[in-house]
């Protein structure tokens, strides 16, 4: 109270006294079935969320009218009153952590897909054709009737939700979904009187709004969720949502200010903030619509460190702060930052993995199922709700201090085992201490620092550096338990001309930044490559090219951060691509690529760097096989990939010894 007296005063909405100003942003649950009704997994996530600390919580998107407006399947279904058990259990679930529950009522209009809705027509204020993913589907101009129909169904939507035992209900009127589209003009060209004026375009906001307040009653608070600016040609403008605001104020009780229009493809790397984007990137919007209305205003968009949040409220730029991915990332960030425990929160590094895989129709198969590269325990809601720590008593050796390392000796340290951790460099973080040199990648350090911090606080954990583990010294030890987590190192590119000085490989590159010339070769243009692509172009004025096999850049990525990379790539004039290009020497010249069709072009190049790839020590981990009763290989020594499976795989490999 005393750190972030603002952040965790309270906030009046309308009758009702919310504990704090921090929200969970709308999320949908995992788990639901196959009618989108919720299950003993969704309902442990919102608790999760609740007990967290959070003083309110959204429990995601619902459809409102199934039949018109269903955008990708499973999604919870307020027009069908067998959601009520289930939502009854989760409102319960949620005020017995004392914060209050909403509900996100939808309807996507021309963003429907049309296998969802009935006889497969899609509706929205004006007709034509609307892209979904990377196909497209006619869309059929709403009749006065049919608007009738839809605001009932919010109304109808919003009075099950008070039923259910939520406090309030959320709208979602932002986005590009259907009352976005009407405020749109380059989705609304009606004439009638809902197109044209603002007036007319924010007819149906206000037509929602009154139904909302006709059948659920003056105390029941309503919140309506809109995009201060669709930032899409055409689109509606901030100017537009303070006019829409000041209509709406005298009708609701709150504004949650968000942005962006899935009008546009790419609105996602702004909706979701990219790495690229800086921490709170939509609150100017929230500011300069909180000027001309007196009713409370949410701003969301990227916020994870509390100091922030409370410099923002206690300026009066905001009345409270959504947070979506930043509670993924660590549930209890309200909480610590309440107890004084801020040191101790992980920060989200918007690499987006959560979102992207789900994210159709842009990605091919929705997984249902994601991990964070942060946070080993996401996903795993009832086996961290419900579980028991496992005791264990065993000595252990972990051989590697890089993220792998890390998480198996937190793992094995909670279940009481007595670790050392070994490693042969002065500092601990492995390849990510190469990782966090970039503007856009900081948070890593982040992760690394407060990894260690609890490593240090941990009685239980030993830490040895500038220790290299030998068979002689895991006999002087003599553990129970043997764990590797040795890495990765680069791939050898095998070229003529390779050893030329000019070249570094991609694990070299900050440690070796002060002899980087100003025309840099990235040979590899997977995720690695080109996020140190950026970073020279962007933050080092480095004239870069980037030279990639495969007929795209960063394969590898999710996909949500691939298009935030394509984004950044073209708004930099002194970053090149080429693709299909394969190094085949490096010349005095520079780097010689060869096409598809054989013609070769030489990259003149003052600095060289190797990005094609990382390979698994596994020569070296296999010397550990036989010394020890127990011996596992976790992370980048098994398999080079990203940081999650290091993570995951590291921080469970240490919590799962000694299961008997």
């Amino acid at each position: 109270m005393k750190t972030f007296p603002t952040l965790f005063s309270p906030l009046k909405l309308g009758p009702l006294t919310l504990k704090n100003r921090i929200f969970s942003a709308p999320m949908s649950a995992p788990g639901l079935t196959a009618e989108g009704y919720f299950t003993r997994e969704s309902i442990l996530f919102y608790e999760q969320l609740a007990k967290g600390g959070a003083g309110a919580v959204c429990l995601g998107e619902s459809l409102v009218h199934s039949a018109t407006g269903n955008n990708h399947g499973r999604v919870f279904p307020l027009d069908d009153p067998g959601c009520l058990p289930g939502l009854i259990k989760c409102t319960d679930a949620v005020h017995r952590y004392q914060a209050k529950a909403s509900i996100e009522l939808i309807h996507p209009g021309r963003r429907s897909d049309p296998i969802y809705n009935a006889h497969g027509k899609v509706y929205g204020p004006s007709g034509g054709r609307c892209h979904y993913g990377d196909g497209d589907h006619e869309v059929t101009e709403l009749t006065e009737e049919m608007i009738d129909v839809i605001v009932n169904a919010f109304g109808d939507a919003a009075e099950i939700a008070q039923i259910g035992g939520c406090d309030f209900v959320t709208v979602h009127a932002g986005h590009g979904w259907l009352l976005g589209q009407f405020l749109a003009p380059n989705n609304n060209w009606r004439t009638d009187r809902f197109g044209g004026s603002l007036e007319n375009r924010a007819r149906i906001f206000l037509m929602v709004a009154e139904n909302i307040r006709k059948k659920c009653g003056p105390h029941f608070p309503i919140d309506f969720r809109i995009s201060g600016d669709d930032f899409t040609e055409g689109g509606a403008t901030l100017e537009d949502a303070i006019g829409l605001s000041k209509l709406l104020e005298d009708k609701i009780d709150m504004l949650h200010v968000s942005a962006t229009s899935f009008h546009d493809k790419r609105a996602g790397i702004r909706m979701f903030p990219s790495m690229f984007n800086p921490r709170g990137v939509n609150a100017y919007l929230a500011e300069e619509i909180k000027k001309h209305v007196d009713i409370p205003v949410v701003t969301v968009g990227g916020f994870n460190d509390p100091a922030h949040m409370e410099d923002l409220l206690e300026a009066d730029k905001a009345d409270a702060i959504a947070l979506g991915r930043a509670l993924l990332v660590d549930p209890l960030l309200p909480e610590k930052a309440r107890t004084g425990q801020e040191d101790d929160i992980i920060y989200c590094l918007r690499c987006n993995n959560c979102m992207s895989v789900d994210f159709v129709p842009y990605v091919k198969y929705p997984l249902g199922v994601s991990h964070c590269p942060v946070n080993p325990w996401h996903g795993l809601i009832e086996e961290k709700f419900c579980h028991q720590i496992p005791y264990g008593d065993q000595k252990v050796l972990i051989v590697g201090g890089g993220p792998a390392g890390m998480e198996a000796a937190l793992g094995a340290a909670s279940c009481g085992h007595q670790v050392i951790l070994c490693e042969k460099t002065d500092s601990l973080g492995g390849a990510l201490r190469q990782a966090w040199h970039p503007e856009f990648k900081k948070d890593i350090k982040r992760f690394v620092e407060v990894l260690e911090s609890r490593m240090k606080a941990s009685p239980n954990i030993e830490i040895r550096l500038n220790t290299h583990v030998t068979p002689e010294l895991v006999q002087t030890v003599g553990p129970d338990a043997l764990i590797v987590a040795l890495g990765a190192k680069p791939i050898d590119l095998e070229v003529p001309g390779i050893e030329d000085p000019r070249v570094i490989n991609c694990m070299e590159i900050h440690q070796r930044k002060e002899y980087m010339g100003d025309r840099v070769v990235i040979i590899g243009g997977g995720m690695l490559g080109l996020e140190e692509g950026i970073n020279l172009a962007k933050y080092h004025d480095k004239e870069v090219t980037i030279l990639e096999m495969q007929n795209r850049l960063a394969s590898d990525a999710p996909y949500l951060h691939y298009i935030a990379m394509l984004n950044e790539v073209e708004q930099l004039d002194n970053l090149q691509v080429m693709l299909e290009r394969k190094c085949t020497a490096i010349t005095e010249d520079g780097v010689v690529g060869s096409d598809k069709n054989g013609g070769e072009e030489i990259f003149p190049a003052d600095t060289i760097i190797v990005a094609v790839g990382m390979e698994s020590r596994r020569e070296e981990s296999e010397t550990f096989r036989n010394l020890a009763p127990e011996v596992i290989m976790v992370g980048d020594c098994v398999q080079p990939g990203q940081m999650i499976p290091a993570v995951l795989n590291g921080y469970f490999a240490g919590y799962n010894l000694q299961r008997t």
